[in-house]
């Protein structure tokens, strides 16, 4: 299924269950955001840019780095969090068609183009693996664990079973405390440092007929929820989801081309062509926010200015004051006092 539509977003269901995990001062930190205001999340129609919620998970993960903090997230979200996508998994005849009509329609709650999903059966197992994007790498870890931990808070809540899955495989290194992700998955099927990100059940389970299943009501909400996508939207256009974008391509310090129209699912080409149609160009975009993210630097930290340097793309603390004279015609530390003269009292 196509849809272009709603690459770059995710559904307003998981922006708005993972701000409610952040901090108040994070979440009106958030809130300046524009599609991550209260009145766009409660919008079950808005689609959230992929950039905006990286910004949550980046919240997400600074407090709690290399924590299953998804896999908690999850625990405390019932059935109906995430919308029609949630009962897709709950009223179809078995598992194994739920949960296959679950990964066809992921675009109901995340982002297709940055969600990476296939199944796989091989007669004793039912497999689901996951990818996600090229992100930083905690925010990756957060979003693939809670990726497959998405996955198995659904299948029990449709079963009705504490399942234990049969494997599960995560590329990257045990947390240092592996512990609750231990009883959670299972201490004896959980498997670090591994090719690809998966979890698998037992074809038993997949099998086995759902106490909710209703004949027929799966094709219904499965048409639902394609009629749901036809009519989201983007809460952003295209322009701010781009400057968004290379706004992360600078945190990642991957400011290229290629980088962005990858995260945009676009090709260089493409991009070169609809910034043109905007009036700007690349290279406009990349200085206009490398000068944007330096006077945040400047006003908002007290990083020392060859941290500042580097974080722009800047080769020295030279090349910074000779941009910031130009844009400003003050110099770095000047404008820095500025900053500091009008927040005092």
């Amino acid at each position: 299924m196509q849809l272009p539509r709603v690459s770059g977003t995710v559904s307003a269901h998981l922006a708005r269950s993972l701000v409610g995990a952040t901090t108040s001062r994070t979440k009106n930190r958030l809130a300046r955001l524009p599609d991550l205001t209260t009145e766009v999340l409660a919008d079950d129609l808005a689609r959230i840019s992929t950039p905006s919620l990286i910004r949550v998970w980046e919240s997400l993960v600074l407090t709690e780095p290399r924590t299953t903090i998804g896999t908690r997230i999850l625990e405390e979200a019932p059935i109906g969090t995430f919308g029609t996508w949630d009962y897709l998994i709950t009223t179809g005849p078995c598992l194994r068609e739920s949960l296959t009509q679950a990964v066809n329609l992921i675009a109901a709650i995340g982002d297709p183009a940055a969600e990476k999903l296939i199944v796989e059966e091989d007669g004793r197992h039912f497999t689901v693996r996951h990818a996600t994007g090229t992100w930083g790498p905690d925010v990756v870890q957060a979003v693939d664990i809670f990726a497959l931990s998405l996955f198995l808070t659904r299948a029990r809540a449709a079963t009705g079973l504490n399942i234990i899955p049969s494997r599960v495989t995560i590329t990257h290194q045990a947390p240092r405390q592996v512990r609750p992700m231990a009883r959670f998955f299972g201490a004896d099927q959980l498997h670090f440092d591994a090719p690809y990100n998966s979890i698998s059940f037992r074809e038993e389970d997949v099998r086995r007929p759902l106490p909710k299943a209703q004949p027929g009501m799966d094709r219904i909400l499965a048409h639902h929820a394609e009629l749901l996508l036809a009519s989201s939207r983007s809460v952003l256009q295209w322009h701010d989801r781009f400057r968004m974008m290379l706004t992360t391509a600078f945190k990642q310090q991957n400011v290229t081309l290629e980088y962005v129209a990858a995260r945009l699912s676009m090709s260089p080409r493409t991009i070169q062509r609809r910034l043109a149609g905007h009036g700007t160009t690349w290279s406009a975009e990349v200085e206009a926010v490398r000068h944007e993210r330096t006077m945040d630097l400047l006003h908002t930290t007290d990083a020392p200015f060859t941290s500042i340097a580097r974080q722009v793309g800047y080769s020295d603390v030279r090349a910074l004051r000779r941009a910031v004279l130009r844009w400003e015609g003050r110099t770095p530390r000047e404008v820095r006092m500025a900053a500091a003269s009008r927040a005092s009292p």
